[in-house]
């Protein structure tokens, strides 16, 4: 029977590309085959460069940001179900192939819509980009638990966050400007999305590195087979195959198992609502504005600045949280804490509802615009709070697995974010902006506790999934 034995510890056997040195032992392997029955198996040393997590930080910082842009671009889609498909895709092919691929495919999707001259293409093309750009949405949660340690994922998941909101604070900025004029002007947001999304995929594809360990391992004994003829040299991501019947049981499924858990569907429930209610402020902001100031045009728009202004302040306060978790991490031995990224959330939660009853009970004439701006900068705060909050606690819980415990978060956010501005303009119009934020207000209320119930009880509950085996 062959006997399988780890990669030898001195450092000098195998370098950051895995095409230096060989021990003696591998010498004679290569040289004159003499031990046929012994399998080596590769994995990294400790210090190793070739880990993402030991790179240095100017490094991981790019990336981060790079990630962070490229989810920017591609939340100008809808992303509801592209998720669910792509996070396995990741952790079996890598995040670099599993991110860029199918970015550039929903660019090419997007540039089509632009193009399209009637409605059935318009529909068809956009779901499908929408469907490929969930990837890189997805997939940077486990790029960022590949690149950084527990006590620094939440400040660097906040760094990347100022990227992807930018996006959808500016968006309806950038696109008041851009429809004015002509009937076909709604093209030219498409055609502007087009060019950003080329521009980011070009950097991307000079800069970025593979950060999936099991990847860069599989490529790293595949140089070493080559160059030492020694066919036993193998990882353990080389053991597994995908086949259609694993990646619909398995893979595709996972997702959906993690959120048939407790944990991942009530913390995903969480995020995904205030993300809806933040979908009905953005959406309605310009009209609400137009109802009560009489503002109009990209005018009714610049409110949104103040939603940015908000998150900002949000990932300051995270950052700080984030110092007195690091501590804490100490003293566990360095292994994720997940409840202890409830307590800012238990504490600052509450702005979100408070301001939009600022927001809604401010909207008249008679009062200086920069109430309800301060209002809008409270529903940011708090909205960042709750929903990185949400994310590092999916994360810390399910690092390994961190793109499909996004990926079950993405579905559920995307679904509330696409499917509650439907209704609110003509709340609003119904209730006006007064009764109609309270309502809103109230609704937000509803979901404080979570956080609370969850940092007494979570780690029970982690341990009583009835779907442990699909999940791990």
């Amino acid at each position: 029977m062959s006997e399988t034995k780890s990669c030898p510890e001195d450092p000098n056997t195998f370098d950051g590309e895995g095409n230096s040195t060989i021990n003696r032992k591998t010498e004679t392997l290569q040289n004159n085959y003499t031990y046929p029955d012994e399998i080596f198996l590769i994995d990294f040393e400790k210090d190793d460069p070739a880990r993402a997590m030991n790179w240095p930080v100017s490094k991981k910082l790019v990336h981060t940001a790079l990630y962070g842009m490229t989810t920017l671009a591609a939340q100008f889609n809808r992303i509801a179900f592209g998720p669910m498909v792509f996070a396995p895709f990741s952790e079996m092919n890598g995040r670099k192939i599993g991110v860029f691929l199918p970015f550039f495919i929903s660019m090419l999707l997007t540039a089509g819509t632009a193009s399209a001259d009637n409605v059935a293409a318009i529909m068809c093309t956009r779901f499908f980009s929408g469907l490929f750009a969930g990837a890189p949405i997805v997939s940077t949660g486990g790029v960022l638990a590949d690149l950084w340690n527990p006590a620094q994922r939440a400040t660097a998941l906040v760094f990347y966050s100022f990227f992807v909101f930018t996006g959808a604070d500016f968006g309806p900025i950038i696109s008041s400007l851009l429809t004015r004029g002509s009937d076909t002007a709604w093209r030219w947001p498409l055609w502007f999305m087009v060019i950003v999304q080329s521009f980011i995929l070009l950097v991307d594809l000079i800069v970025v590195d593979e950060t999936y360990g099991p990847v860069i391992l599989a490529k790293r004994a595949r140089n070493l087979r080559l160059s030492t003829k020694n066919w036993g040299l193998h990882a353990a991501h080389d053991k597994y195959k995908l086949d259609a019947k694993e990646f619909i049981t398995f893979h595709l499924l996972r997702p959906f198992a993690m959120l048939a858990t407790p944990i991942v569907f009530f913390i995903a429930l969480f995020a995904s609502y205030v993300y809806g209610i933040l979908y009905i402020v953005l959406t309605t902001i310009p009209y609400t504005f137009y109802l009560s100031r009489n503002w109009q045009g990209t005018v009714s728009t610049l409110p949104m600045i103040a939603i940015f202004l908000g998150v900002i302040i949000g990932g300051i306060c995270n950052m700080l949280w984030n110092r007195k978790y690091a501590k804490l991490l100490l003293t566990n031995k360095g292994d994720p804490l997940p409840e202890q990224r409830l307590p800012l959330m238990m504490i600052l939660g509450w702005l979100m509802p408070a301001g939009i009853f600022v927001f809604a009970w401010t909207s008249d004439t008679n009062i200086h615009w920069i109430a309800p701006f301060i209002g809008i900068a409270m529903i940011g705060i708090g909205f960042l709070i709750i929903f990185q909050g949400c994310l590092n606690y999916l994360v810390d819980t399910f690092t390994k697995f961190a793109a499909s415990a996004i990926a079950a978060n993405t579905f559920t956010r995307s679904i509330c974010g696409g499917t509650f501005p439907l209704f609110a303009r003509i709340m609003f119009k119904k209730l006006g902006v007064h009764w109609g934020g309270t309502l809103v207000g109230f609704i937000a209320l509803g979901m404080i506790p979570i956080p609370f119930f969850f940092y007494f009880f979570g780690k029970n509950l982690r341990g009583k999934n009835p779907y442990v085996n699909l999940v791990s």
